[in-house]
């Protein structure tokens, strides 16, 4: 668990440095990515905390699927030409990583 909130702290402050934009990208890519997946974050951070209080498979159900939403929602800022191809290659990582994690998770 301490992994994922990890990850969820470091995607967040990559969101803060997306400054630029280019002219090719989608229109979601214009403004910081990491105020676009506010509501999947706060929704990993409900469901981790329902489970923390209440560990059992159906808050850990809740909790494995806000998580996959989360994911999912940044997948889509792979497309965006907002990092150098370093950063990217790191964002790749980190959500294979954090989907390798949430599949042992309960």
């Amino acid at each position: 668990m301490k992994k994922i909130l990890c990850f969820l702290i470091i995607v967040s402050f990559l969101g803060l440095d997306s400054c630029k934009k280019d002219a090719d990208d989608p229109a979601f890519c214009g403004t910081s990515w990491a105020t676009q997946v506010t509501t999947e974050l706060n929704a990993v951070s409900n469901a981790a905390a329902a489970y923390a209080s209440t560990p059992n498979a159906t808050t850990c159900s809740a909790y494995k699927a806000a998580y996959q939403g989360y994911l999912d929602a940044l997948e889509k800022f792979l497309d965006c030409s907002l990092w150098s191809s370093m950063q990217k290659t790191e964002l790749e990582n980190a959500i294979a990583e954090a989907e390798d994690d949430l599949d042992g998770l309960c």
